[in-house]
Parts: C-alpha cells; sequence; structure tokens
C-alpha cells in the first residue's frame, strides 16, 4: 500500500522482552479495553514467550501429539486462547508481534494481507523470499511455515498477531500439528540465513514497515 498521501497517526511500541503468554495475554486485554473506552493509543508490542503451545478457537486434542502431562513435563505450557486458528508454538527467539490498534478499514481481509506483507518485507531485508498461501494463515519460505498468525477482534479493535520464527530452536514444533497440517514443516529466519540474527534489528525493520503499510509515525 502506498501511503506516501495518507495522514499519519502515532504508533505506540512496547517491548516487553521474554513474558510470560498469560501476563501478556492479560496486558493484551488491559489494552484492548484501554483502547475500546477511548484512553489508549494504538500500540505494536513485540515480545517473546517462554515455551507454549497456544490452541486457537478451533484446537482440540487431535493437535497435539502429546498428553497434557508430558508437555507439562517437558516445561512447555498449554494456553488456550480466543484467537482463530488451530495449535502452534512459542519459544523464546521467536519474534512475536501484537497490534493493539484500532482497525483504520473495516476489512479483516485488508488488515490480514497488509499485516502479513509486512511480515515478508521484513524478510526482504535479509534476502529471504516469503509468500502467502490461498486461505491459510501465515508466511512461508520454500515450502516451510517461517511465521505464524492469528488475530482477535473487538468492536475493530485487533489483538493477537504474528510469531515469526528468527531464532529460536523450532523443537517445540514437533510437539504439535502445526496449524492442522500434519505434513507442515517449519523454519526460522536464522535457519533460512545460516546464522544468528539480531532480534533488535529484526523489529527496527517491523516498525519502519508495519508504520508504512497501516499509515503510522513512531516518534
Amino acid at each position: 500500500m502506498d501511503s506516501s498521501n495518507e495522514i499519519t497517526t502515532p504508533l505506540a511500541i512496547e517491548d516487553w522482552g521474554l513474558t510470560d503468554y498469560q501476563l501478556a495475554f492479560d496486558r493484551q486485554r488491559e489494552l484492548v479495553q484501554a483502547r475500546l473506552s477511548g484512553k489508549g493509543n494504538d500500540t505494536l508490542v513485540f515480545v517473546e514467550h517462554p515455551l507454549t503451545v497456544t490452541l486457537g478457537r478451533r484446537a482440540t486434542q487431535a493437535d497435539l501429539h502429546f498428553s497434557e502431562e508430558i508437555f507439562s513435563d517437558r516445561g512447555v505450557a498449554l494456553q488456550k486462547i480466543n484467537r482463530g486458528g488451530l495449535a502452534t508454538a512459542h519459544e523464546p527467539g521467536q519474534l512475536v508481534v501484537y497490534p493493539l490498534i484500532a482497525l483504520k478499514k473495516k476489512d479483516l481481509r485488508w488488515f490480514a494481507d497488509q499485516f502479513l506483507q509486512v511480515v515478508i518485507d521484513v524478510l526482504a531485508e535479509y534476502g529471504v523470499d516469503g509468500y502467502l498461501k490461498a486461505g491459510e494463515p501465515g508466511v512461508w519460505v520454500d515450502g516451510k511455515k517461517i511465521c505464524s498468525f492469528g488475530i482477535a477482534l473487538k468492536k475493530w479493535i485487533s489483538s493477537h498477531g504474528i510469531a515469526l520464527n528468527v531464532n529460536n530452536s523450532l523443537e517445540t514444533f514437533t510437539m504439535i500439528v502445526p496449524c492442522g497440517r500434519p505434513s507442515e514443516r517449519v523454519t526460522s529466519l536464522s535457519l533460512e540465513l545460516g546464522h544468528g540474527v539480531s532480534m533488535a534489528e529484526v523489529k527496527k525493520h517491523f516498525t519502519e514497515h508495519f508504520c508504512s503499510a497501516f499509515s503510522y509515525h513512531n516518534n
């Protein structure tokens, strides 16, 4: 989207570092409620989570390869949440991005397409070609999924978002059926490049492309 002729609005950026999923979930709800009450600002949140498997509204036990007891024994939290989608994994080194914003255009498809294009543009900064699959949420690289996507809307205020594999191990993905597809392979930016990546740099690129795509400015 060419936003060069559009008026930009301010966007707050928050970096929560490594934060427990439930705590981050509660913070999201608080920010959404503030936005609904007219007291809050549009906010882009960066966060990493400890080992966690999130289960969207359509997820069932069939999306897990092991019992809940085994997940607990391996230190992996299971979390049922209110976003769309099935099961996905979170690990330290994965960049999770939550846009807690009032959609400027009340069109879910537009928002999803724009948001995922931001991910593709960030990958392009590293010479990695990301692409979408029709009818499937996320971003892929050479047949492997690198980014999961799932959002929730409340009166056109968004929450949840994307999980981009940057430097994470990907081991937790072997415990689930990623997004309901048993044959799904996953990858990370560092795996594609053959070396680790600066998370701070990825966040910088993400902020720039997000602001450009959605006509924001960050002071």
